[in-house]
């Protein structure tokens, strides 16, 4: 009977072959998967040095590839989803996850370099060996995108040079096996193109995880129906625009281009059979139909489907216009708080938020103030806010577009920042707040994080808030909420701003001015993180 040989931190195996390889994967200490991490890509440096050679050293790296992709699953929760920055252990995480992935693409690019050298055994499996290059150069993209961290644009160009040899050899649509990422276990180099190119096309900056999940889920279906071609359709007018075209020359991914601005290295995908699909779903969910009765996955059951497939089918079908120069504007700073108790407590000018339907009971500084000074002093007001910690952090501002704010993340701040959360901001000591959300998030190559913030039109009134429904409600506690006024003339509706699950379309609400008024939900405008914005009838 063989055994695994034995794992020492800080040691890697030389492996003889396949056999040997399979062996000590299966003997990895998968109780402490950042430890099973690091033995693997330690491991796998050694195969890149050289051992073992020739179809074994393919092999090798198949077998890799299993055991990365349940790491990697292990570990992702560390990273995706998670505010930013990260912690310090939680970066760590994610930097052996991303040399996992650099290596096992180097790995795969030195096996097809013999192959294309030796063209025996190994030659035969060119068309696999281009395959796993582009997932991993994708693998690459997204495992940035997790936390919003930009990525070197000489992936794009890595990228479309093995595309476009892959075609001139005419292998580009040739089936190999692919368990991991495809939905019916095989896959082509075409496809795995398509996929990275359709990803990254949708701005993923914007996007939070579950977002993020769904758009994977769909593309693992739909990524087959687009095609790419060197010349444009029989029908492709003069002057008209293609929704999606990549640039083999250049180390960016796709945009809209004009028909007459067409080169010779562009390359159109044919998106018709896509925009078809979703716009069938479209209508379903338009018509109340169900994600699951409409073949769409479990990830479209737990985000507005809708609004996704529109989003998406606007920025993959439509040919969406780029977006207008920003400006540099006078202010240099900002000032954000986050969160809605946090918010309210500054929108008030301080004022400490209490149940608007009860009297609280005074603390016993506030009694003996009241017995010596016939009213609570402005010291004990202040002691008693101090507890509540609320802080308002001074962000740089980058430059201003159409309503919407680039902020730099300064160096002291304590709020982790993630798409979709809450805040209100304001420019300069005097000015009014406003309510916004985060929009998109990027982290530099260099660690600065820069959010963009889309403010809510109208300035925001407190109120208080709760479920009209006893039975919706986490007891019968009022919580900090906003009414945004009606603006007329732009056409915008009187909205609420409230914390996140209360509000639901045909679910009564009850809101706290001057007094209790219940309402209905009639529409879901914005749906955060950590709030919804919606309209009331």
């Amino acid at each position: 009977m063989s055994s695994s040989p034995p794992i020492r931190p800080g040691t890697a195996p030389a492996f003889s072959d396949a056999k040997s390889c399979k062996e000590w994967l299966n003997g990895l200490p998968l109780t402490n998967i950042p430890h099973a991490q690091q033995f693997v890509l330690d491991a796998l440096r050694v195969v890149n040095q050289g051992e073992p050679v020739g179809i074994e050293r393919l092999k090798c790296l198949e077998l890799m590839r299993d055991k990365i992709a349940f790491l990697q699953g292990e570990q992702r929760s560390r990273y995706f989803g998670k505010t930013l920055p990260l912690s310090h252990n939680d970066h760590a995480a994610w930097s052996i996850g991303r040399s996992l992935l650099e290596e096992m693409e180097a790995g795969y690019r030195q096996c097809l370099a013999v192959a294309q050298v030796d063209k025996g055994e190994l030659g035969r499996h060119a068309p696999l060996m281009m395959q796993r290059i582009a997932r991993y150069l994708g693998a690459q993209m997204l495992f940035h995108a997790m936390i919003y961290r930009r990525f070197e644009p000489a992936l794009w160009l890595r990228l479309h040079e093995l595309f476009a040899q892959a075609d001139r050899e005419g292998i580009a649509d040739e089936r190999v096996k692919d368990s991991i990422e495809s939905e019916d276990g095989v896959s082509s180099v075409h496809e795995a193109y398509v996929h990275v190119v359709l990803t990254q096309a949708a701005y993923l900056s914007e996007m939070t995880a579950p977002q993020m999940d769904l758009l994977e889920a769909l593309l693992r279906m739909w990524s087959r129906k687009v095609r790419i071609f060197v010349d444009p359709p029989a029908e492709a007018e003069a002057g008209s625009t293609f929704p999606l075209a990549v640039d083999l020359a250049k180390p960016i991914g796709a945009r809209p281009l004009h028909a007459d601005d067409r080169k010779a290295t562009h390359r159109v995908l044919d998106v018709e059979g896509l925009s078809k699909s979703i716009r069938r779903r479209l209508k379903g969910l338009q018509g109340g139909e169900e994600p699951a009765s409409l073949g769409l996955p479990a990830e479209a059951s737990v985000i507005d489907a809708l609004t996704q497939l529109g989003r998406l089918h606007k920025l993959w079908c439509e040919g969406a216009p780029p977006r207008p120069p920003a400006k540099i504007p006078g202010e240099k700073s900002a000032g954000l708080a986050f969160g809605l108790p946090e918010i309210h407590f500054f929108v008030t000018g301080g004022v400490a938020f209490e149940q608007p339907d009860k009297s609280r009971e005074l603390t016993r500084q506030e009694k003996d103030d009241l017995t010596v000074f016939g009213k609570i002093t402005e010291r004990t007001q202040q002691l008693r806010i101090a507890d509540y910690n609320f802080e308002l952090e001074s962000w740089g501002v980058v430059d201003e577009m159409m309503g919407a704010w680039r902020l730099l993340r300064p160096p002291t701040a304590s709020k982790g920042v993630a798409i979709g959360r809450i805040l209100a901001m304001r420019l300069g000591d005097a000015a009014p707040f406003f309510l916004g959300m985060v929009q998109a998030l990027v982290q530099e190559t260099d660690g600065r994080v820069v959010i963009t913030v889309a403010l809510f039109p109208g300035k925001p009134v407190p109120i208080a808030v709760r479920a009209a429904d006893s039975r919706n409600r986490h007891g019968t506690q009022w919580a900090q909420a906003f009414r945004l006024p009606e603006l007329e003339r732009l056409g915008i509706p009187e909205s609420l701003v409230v914390p996140t699950g209360m509000a639901t379309r045909g679910r009564g609400i009850e809101t706290w001015s001057s007094g209790s008024k219940e309402s209905t939900v009639y529409e879901v405008l914005e749906r955060g993180t950590d709030f919804d914005r919606v309209t009331v009838f």
